[in-house]
């Protein structure tokens, strides 16, 4: 009977030919610290970018602005309570250190918090025109129940499935309309990024 090999070994026989690149390994490590480097600032650290930036080499600096760049944009989604539209100051702090034209980039993050408040306004009117548009039903079953059980049942429709279903149908609807215009704008920063 043969031997038995464990997941690691497997693992290494498989890529005993593959050679790793150095260079590869660099970037992503730099990569790694930039993204780091904007956890940092997002927890409240005072973070002197362009001086972390200058202490780099020419090739790592390059690397690192991609990293912070790419965790920003990442870091700029569809907002799900008003708390989150603070990733948008730490998103531009980050960016302005980062793009071609700053003035643009304040224009359009000035946007971007409109577009999320407007965006939160749209998910809680659409939850409470939802809400006004089941509550019958919702009466109704509230009755069967009272009726059922001889005694008196208050339903939370955020509890019911059909009506969860519905919410989750129109909420997608939502999302994705927004998100259309939020691709818009990732493209329009790419543009923007000087690497």
């Amino acid at each position: 009977m043969g031997e038995i090999k464990s997941a690691l070994e497997l693992a290494l026989e498989r890529t005993k030919d593959v050679k790793s690149d150095p260079e590869s390994l660099r970037r992503h490590e730099t990569e790694t610290e930039g993204k780091r480097l904007y956890a940092r600032l997002r927890n409240g650290e005072d973070v002197d970018i362009p001086a972390v930036l200058k202490q780099q080499p020419a090739d790592r600096r390059r690397w690192m602005r991609q990293g912070l760049f790419e965790v920003a944009i990442n870091n700029l989604t569809l907002p799900q309570s008003e708390a989150d539209l603070a990733n948008l100051d730490t998103a531009e702090t980050v960016m302005a250190h980062l793009v071609r034209d700053r003035g643009t980039l304040t224009e359009l993050m000035k946007q971007m918090r409109q577009f999320f408040s407007q965006y939160l306004d749209d998910r809680s009117q659409l939850t409470e025109s939802l809400k006004k548009q089941y509550e019958p039903r919702l009466k109704q079953r509230e009755q069967q129940y009272a009726q059922q059980y001889g005694r008196q049942v208050k339903l939370d429709p955020m509890q019911d499935p059909e009506f969860s279903n519905v919410l989750q149908n129109n909420m997608e609807r939502l999302d994705s309309q927004y998100r259309g215009a939020l691709d818009e704008v990732y493209t329009h920063l790419r543009t923007m990024f000087e690497p």
